[in-house]
């Protein structure tokens, strides 16, 4: 028969004592439930790790996104014809030729 505890041992001991008294099966059943729920507690940190990232690269992809399009509307409108013949004018001194300066060639 067991004796009472004494107060003078501690939790400590009394769960080492306990767990040595009931085999060496529970004691590894125990190791593998502590190593499964260190892997769960792993494997969620790194999931939401990753999870992170998708969310920054999604805002870098749309911040792209809109720099492109600008680009594309930057580039129509230095692209335009009134621009051009404007620039034609002013910077090389460029004119439409007038009636009598035109020279008509026939194949």
């Amino acid at each position: 028969m067991k004796s009472a505890p004494e107060p003078t041992d501690n939790l400590a001991r009394l769960i080492g004592r306990d767990l040595l008294s009931v085999g060496r099966f529970p004691l590894f059943l125990l190791v593998l439930v502590l190593i499964s729920a260190l892997g769960v507690v792993l494997i969620t940190h790194h999931s939401r790790q990753l999870i992170a990232e998708q969310e920054q690269l999604l805002i870098e992809r749309d911040q792209l996104d809109i720099e492109w399009r600008n680009q594309i509307l930057e580039e129509n409108s230095l692209a335009e014809h009134s621009r051009i013949e404007r620039l034609a004018e002013k910077d090389m001194e460029m004119k439409r030729p007038s009636r009598d300066n035109e020279v008509i060639v026939h194949e």
